[in-house]
């Protein structure tokens, strides 16, 4: 057995390199940024008025101050002439300052009376303009890599850019085995189960950001697993459900090494995931999991996230450790890095490891919010000691 550590390494070693793309700024949300943005203007692209009111050439007005007005201008249009002393002219959130425009008087701090308007009030030293340029310059970048955001795309659009370069979301073929397995909705006999893990396993992978492919179920038959595995040939990644562990009807990695898979490991250190396996074929990376629920899941979790995470150039820790206070006692731990279902609480900051912990049950996974990791032969951990743990939500 390895450690988990060596484990995600060997995974990251055998992952296939990662193309780019370009596409539209409306497909573009929540992918990952290639190449770098550069803005093709400034922003604003000329000095702007802030508010709603009167733009003079005055820099230093004075309550009482009086100005002819001479014309007016809204976002969308410009002033053709030069702004002189003496004059104020009526301008609109957005549109652009005419030539002498110094500062822009709000229309609550004017009156207007005829063709002339005057101060009654200031609002200190403020301009109300909003100067050419005031958020960005032209030229100025947009680095990778970036999940890319609302924020981030509104950014780049006003770059005067349509399109961005992003990362090629990796392929992953999923391919649950047994012949105890039916899709849900299906008709099932006495002896088979419904196969629920690899659509926890397909959701979680869209939204780590890849292009997932539930495949058929396969069969335990060579012959089945051949099959199925000839429609994931090609993937970036080939994530096999069930079938990890030694026994009789577990084909998988038989099957995987006669079409050519070369293993990295086949056994890791830790609880819940100890028959996770891991090799190469051809070009994809090929990620064994095991069959039972929880196990599976925490393994997408630990192993699949961050190698995805890798691929598209981020950062491979899927999750932050945080260090908080255990509610309860935990007992010394195994030979094995144990990840243990538990609640943290936003209020007393305190994680309480659940009672069961069975790899089977799927309920008590989606009761925790969180992952207590025990390294291996940890010792006891009393009420209130610090405890490493993953928040899940």
């Amino acid at each position: 057995m390895i450690s988990v550590e060596d484990a995600l390494k060997k995974i990251f070693r055998i992952l296939p390199k990662n193309g780019n793309e370009k596409i539209s700024l409306l497909n573009a949300c929540g992918r990952v940024l290639a190449k770098d943005v550069l803005a093709k203007n400034d922003q604003p692209p000329f000095s702007t008025s802030a508010m709603d009111g009167y733009v003079i050439s005055d820099p230093a007005p004075r309550v009482g101050s009086s100005y002819n007005l001479v014309g007016e201008v809204s976002a969308g249009s410009t002033f053709s002439g030069v702004l002189g002393n003496g004059e104020a002219i009526r301008i609109f959130t957005g549109a652009p300052i005419p030539v002498g425009g110094k500062r822009v008087i709000i229309q609550e701090n004017m009156v207007i009376k005829y063709n002339t308007v005057t101060i009654n009030e200031l609002n200190g030293n403020e301009t109300f303009i909003r100067k050419i340029g005031s958020d960005f310059k032209s030229g100025q970048i947009f680095e990778t890599p970036k999940v890319l955001t609302p924020f981030h795309l509104s950014l780049i659009a006003s770059m005067n850019s349509s399109e961005v370069t992003v990362y090629k979301k990796p392929t992953v073929a999923i391919i649950s085995t047994g012949d105890e397995l039916v899709i849900p909705g299906e008709k099932r006999s006495a002896s088979q189960i419904i196969s629920s893990n690899s659509f926890g396993i397909y959701s979680r992978l869209v939204l780590a950001g890849a292009n997932p492919r539930l495949l058929p179920i396969a069969k335990d038959t060579e012959s089945s697993l051949k099959s199925i595995l000839e429609l994931a040939m090609g993937s970036d990644i080939i994530v096999t459900v069930g079938g990890a562990s030694v026994g009789d009807y577990d084909l998988v990695k038989k099957v995987l090494k006669t079409a050519g898979m070369k293993p990295e490991f086949e056994k890791v250190a830790m609880r819940p995931g100890k028959p996770l396996f891991a090799g190469k074929l051809n070009k994809s990376a090929v990620v064994g999991l095991p069959g039972n629920p929880v196990s599976s899941l925490i393994c997408t979790e630990i192993f699949l996230v961050p190698a995805i995470n890798h691929f598209l150039n981020m950062s491979s820790n899927s999750r932050e450790v945080i260090h908080v206070k255990s509610a309860k006692t935990i007992q010394k731990n195994g030979p094995r890095e144990h990840y243990m279902r538990a609640n943290y609480d936003t209020l007393t900051k305190l994680v309480s490891v659940e009672d069961r912990q069975d790899s089977s049950l799927l309920s008590v996974l989606v009761n925790s919010n969180s992952l207590v990791v025990r390294k291996p032969n940890s010792p006891q951990i009393k009420k209130g000691q610090l405890v490493p743990t993953i928040l899940l939500n």
